[in-house]
């Protein structure tokens, strides 16, 4: 069944239930995806400053502070005017959640409606169209209880309307959906709403690595706030390694049941899965299996089959083409609920489905580390920026065996040097405007 026949029998439905019982049908169908990206080191240990982009949103979108997310991370991560590029207190980011409006066949249209959404534990940052943001200040530190929020208010659901053009992949690809179109009073229009944050919160799963590092172990990891939701499923968990060749290795993982740990005591052992995979598991076709997998959890969690489609296409570089070790998850919708809380100002049939991304640092990313750590230390930058600050100048190419630490890159550099710190990491750092921000 296609998206618009599930939308015309839930209407269908609905009708039905109000004839007999005397209710009013909900006139609104609404569905939102998005990431939840975290890092954690060997020792299941969470490490800040991941506020850099790999695929950044267009210019068109609004955004309360430029300086909170860092330059995509192929360019040059210093900041002109001395502002930090590493942000240390960012331990999760919240990537692309897109809110998507279907009225049922029949529905006058525009439908009027007012949206909220709040992240407790960080910051709403990047958002379109237009809404009025609140909970940020920039002197501010941030933290789990920070408290930053949207509003999107008096929207025009089911206006004849177009978004601003552009190519971006990350904004084309949300765009392939039917939906209805919404319009803010200020006369933006687009497919969905968009928005973006940044948070000072945990994954709720800890995985650690053995010390032969031969096995990964999962454990639950949530917070006293969610005393009240507990315990929750996890259905569906991926680990997954992707190689620079474009190779994939992955595996299914058992569910796993987030409880509240006891006073002092470290979380019941969920499961133990190996920590890397044969050569021979690794494979280009692998990487349409696990899609194809991940696309399945989507729909079962609500999503519509164009939707799960968008979220896999929008991420598909930064999910399954960026060298790495991960492990995807579906985030229970308590979670979400928690730490994400939405509201709709008309009656509607909410889907949330959010797709938790846990980068896992690498025996080969640590040596990287050491590589970089133990080189001589280098007496000018790589690249700079110009006198306006705007243009990126470069040296030379991006030194290899920083380039190959991946998207977190300045992360895992100003961890390592904070715990282990050299002249050379000192140099590098000092030249090339990593200097960090935060805890």
């Amino acid at each position: 069944m296609n998206k618009t026949q599930r939308i015309y029998w839930y209407g269908v439905a609905a009708c039905m239930a109000a004839t007999i019982c005397g209710a009013q049908p909900q006139p609104l169908v609404v569905h939102e995806w998005g990431t939840f990206t975290s890092l954690q080191d060997e020792a299941g240990r969470t490490l800040g400053g991941i506020n850099s982009d790999d695929e950044p949103v267009p210019g068109f979108c609004h955004d309360v502070n430029g300086s909170l997310v860092a330059r995509p991370s192929d360019l040059p991560p210093i900041v002109s005017k001395g502002v930090a590029a590493c942000n240390r207190d960012v331990t999760m980011r919240l990537e692309t959640p897109v809110l998507y409006f279907h009225l049922p066949p029949g529905a006058s249209k525009p439908l009027t409606a007012s949206v909220n959404v709040a992240f407790r534990g960080g910051w709403l940052t990047q958002f379109y169209p237009a809404a009025e943001p609140g909970g940020f200040s920039s002197s501010d530190p941030l933290t789990e209880k920070s408290n930053g929020s949207l509003n999107w208010n008096d929207l025009q659901i089911g206006v004849r309307a177009n978004g601003p053009e552009t190519r971006e992949r990350v904004w084309t690809a949300p765009r392939a959906v039917q939906a209805d179109s919404v319009c803010a009073t200020n006369g933006e229009s687009e497919q969905f709403l968009f928005y973006r944050g940044v948070g000072h919160l945990a994954c709720p799963l800890r995985v650690t690595r053995t010390a032969d590092s031969t096995l990964l172990e999962c454990r639950s990891q949530c917070g006293a706030s969610l005393a009240s939701c507990l315990p929750m499923s996890v259905g569906h968990l991926w680990l997954a390694s992707f190689r620079a060749d474009g190779a994939c290795a992955f595996r299914p993982l058992p569910s796993v049941t987030l409880q509240a740990a006891s006073a002092g005591q470290e979380q019941r052992l969920a499961f133990t899965t190996p920590a890397g995979f044969h050569p021979a598991e690794y494979s280009a076709a692998n990487l349409d299996s696990l899609r194809r997998q991940m696309h399945a959890a989507l729909e079962e969690d609500g999503l519509f089959s164009d939707e799960a489609d968008a979220l896999l296409n929008t991420w598909e570089v930064s999910y399954f083409k960026s060298a790495g070790l991960r492990l995807f998850f579906m985030v229970p919708r308590a979670w979400t609920d928690s730490y994400l809380p939405l509201d709709v100002s008309v009656p509607c049939e909410i889907k949330r489905v959010m797709v938790g991304r846990l980068e896992l640092v690498t025996p080969e990313q640590r040596a990287r580390l050491r590589n970089l750590a133990q080189a001589r230390a280098p007496t000018q930058a790589w690249a700079h920026f110009d006198r306006t600050g705007a243009q990126a100048v470069m040296r030379g190419a991006m030194p290899a065996g920083y380039r190959d630490l991946g998207r977190f890159r300045n992360a895992l550099l100003l961890d390592e040097f904070h715990a282990r710190p050299t002249p050379a990491l000192e140099a590098f750092i000092r030249l090339n405007g990593l200097q960090s921000r935060g805890s």
